[in-house]
Parts: structure tokens; C-alpha cells; sequence
């Protein structure tokens, strides 16, 4: 069985296709997640003087991290506590 050039080509640009819409659909999932945890952590910054603090300390160390982005912060019972570190900075206190 032989295909001809046209058919070949509709196989590939199809094939294209899927991967473009599966590559652009986990692009949105993640920056979604980003935007929710975000989110999340401007709600703490509002109303807790303790992760104000935390953010506050960092960005004069590191005035181009991002909280929610470059690290995350977690309520730890009573107290904020840096959670997650994606920054290739070293980790204040530690």
C-alpha cells in the first residue's frame, strides 16, 4: 500500500496539529496553577504581618525573587515558614 505526497503531508501537518494543541493546553494548566498560587499568597501577605516580614527580609536580599514563583511560603502551625525554594540562589537561613 502507497500513500501519494498529499496524503503523506495531511499525516504530518495532523500529527503537528495535535502536538501544537497538547503543548499549548499544559502551557495554560501550568500558568493556571502559577496564577492560583499567586493568588494564594497575596491573600497571606494580606493578612499576616509575619509573611510580610519573610518576603520583606528576602527581597532585600534578593530583590528580584518572587514570592508564589521563585519560593512559597506555608503556614506552619503558628508561624510562616519558607516551604518550596526554586531559586538557584542559596536559601536564606540555611
Amino acid at each position: 500500500m502507497s500513500y501519494d505526497v498529499l496524503t503523506i503531508t495531511a499525516i504530518v501537518i495532523v500529527v503537528v496539529l495535535v502536538a501544537v494543541i497538547v503543548l499549548v493546553g499544559r502551557s495554560n494548566a501550568n500558568t493556571e496553577r502559577k496564577i492560583r498560587n499567586l493568588a494564594r499568597h497575596l491573600v497571606m501577605l494580606e493578612g499576616n504581618e509575619e509573611a510580610r516580614k519573610i518576603c520583606q527580609e528576602i527581597h532585600e536580599e534578593y530583590p528580584d525573587l518572587c514570592v508564589g514563583l521563585d519560593y512559597t511560603l506555608r503556614k506552619s502551625g503558628g508561624s510562616i515558614e519558607i516551604d518550596e525554594w526554586n531559586s538557584d540562589s542559596p536559601r536564606p537561613g540555611g
